[in-house]
């Protein structure tokens, strides 16, 4: 397989690099303000809508939804971004959702809801666990009740990240109650000012706020699914698929190094032998975190939706930034070792920055899947072993 880029694909990143540059110091430290604000996990409004601005916001989505270009060029954007610290995760979940209505959505659905995703008008949460339904998404118990035009919605959503801020949430319900486990699920667009639906703050390590989102006889229009009734799953597959896809610590983890690497330019020595050695193992272990991010837009690339090898890179991506922060923690203490204000500059705001992230990168292991899971996934669907 070639990793290299192409003449055009390089011209793009050149292009990608300069709008990064052009973002400074001050740029930054008003996107930390408004994350605190907004109480999110890399996600600022005025940074989406920059994006948006320069139609860099459904890259790979066919007209006249969005701008058809190649899987490559669409991880360029991504890549350069994530490891330039800018707030990506919101941008990732709004196109999560968006493609999964490019695929699968009616075209009365994509109509009303595309346009004001590639402008930043509207804001999209996934709605997938639950209290009683975390790894073992299909223990979930909300359900959907058909009821004339309309599906009646009642039960939680747990952890949903962004939900405060959303329009809408894209769940995953139970609409068939004599079906079990994956058979009789659907996926509903909720929107979130509807009676019935109550958002409330839930706090994390990473400090921000993900939710809890309760429905009470939600009526949702019947026109509101995605994909086929009682076909969810599939749709929900992909999703997850593609949000494993997503880096989880890798591109941060480039940029923690980088930064560190100029925090001891010309005194290498003080580092010492040994953590010389570690850093050049942590250099190897983030290219090939890189390799399978590309992987995955080379499958991309094909028309073809990453599965086993998704979950691969999502739990070597996450496991990996978890000993990258820890390492880090470790080499810079005692700075390392106390919180800063979130949002606010800190005397030492690299040390400050590697603090967050050990408390960040904790949950990277779970979100979207536990490391368990993800080898399950690996060790059945890529490797055809059976079931435990």
């Amino acid at each position: 397989m070639n990793f290299g880029l192409d003449d055009a694909e390089r011209s793009w990143r050149d292009e990608v690099r300069d709008f990064a540059d052009t973002i400074g110091a001050a740029d930054i430290e008003r996107y930390r303000k408004e994350m605190a604000e907004l109480d999110v996990e890399r996600h600022a409004t005025s940074f989406y809508r920059a994006l948006c601005e320069r139609g860099w916001v459904g890259l790979g989505w066919p007209e006249p939804h969005g701008r058809p270009v190649s899987e490559a060029e669409r991880f360029v954007l991504h890549e350069e971004l994530d490891t330039s610290g800018l707030p990506m995760y919101g941008v990732e979940i709004n196109e999560a959702i968006g493609w999964m209505l490019v695929r699968h959505g009616p075209p009365e659905l994509r109509a009303e809801h595309l346009p004001h995703i590639v402008v930043g008008t509207r804001m999209y949460a996934g709605g997938y666990s639950e209290p009683e339904a975390g790894s073992d998404l299909l223990a979930l118990r909300t359900r959907a009740r058909r009821d004339g035009d309309v599906w009646r919605v009642d039960g939680a959503k747990l952890w949903t990240s962004s939900a405060h801020l959303a329009d809408y949430i894209f769940a995953i319900v139970r609409t068939d109650p004599e079906e079990q486990r994956h058979r009789g699920l659907s996926i509903l667009l909720i929107d979130t000012t509807s009676p019935g639906v109550t958002i409330e703050p839930v706090r994390v390590m990473g400090g921000w706020r993900v939710n809890l989102c309760t429905f009470d006889d939600v009526a949702v229009p019947a026109g509101n699914v995605v994909g086929e009734v009682d076909s969810g799953w599939t749709v929900l597959s992909e999703a997850l698929d593609l949000e494993r896809s997503m880096s989880f610590g890798g591109r941060e983890g480039r940029l923690w190094l980088a930064r560190l690497l100029h925090r001891f330019a010309g005194r290498a020595d003080e580092l010492g032998e040994s953590r010389l050695e570690e850093l050049g193992r942590f250099v190897a272990d983030l290219e090939v975190e890189r390799l399978l991010g590309l992987r995955l837009a080379a499958i991309g690339e094909r028309g073809a939706v990453a599965n086993a090898e998704a979950s691969m890179a999502k739990v070597f991506g996450s496991e990996l930034a978890q000993s990258l922060a820890q390492w880090l923690a470790d080499l810079l203490t005692p700075e390392a070792l106390f919180m800063a204000g979130r949002g606010e500059p800190a005397d030492d705001q690299f040390a400050a920055d590697v603090e967050e992230m050990l408390r960040v990168t904790t949950v990277y292991t779970v979100i979207g899947g536990t490391s368990e899971v993800q080898r399950n996934v690996v060790a059945q669907r890529g490797l055809g072993l059976p079931r435990g």
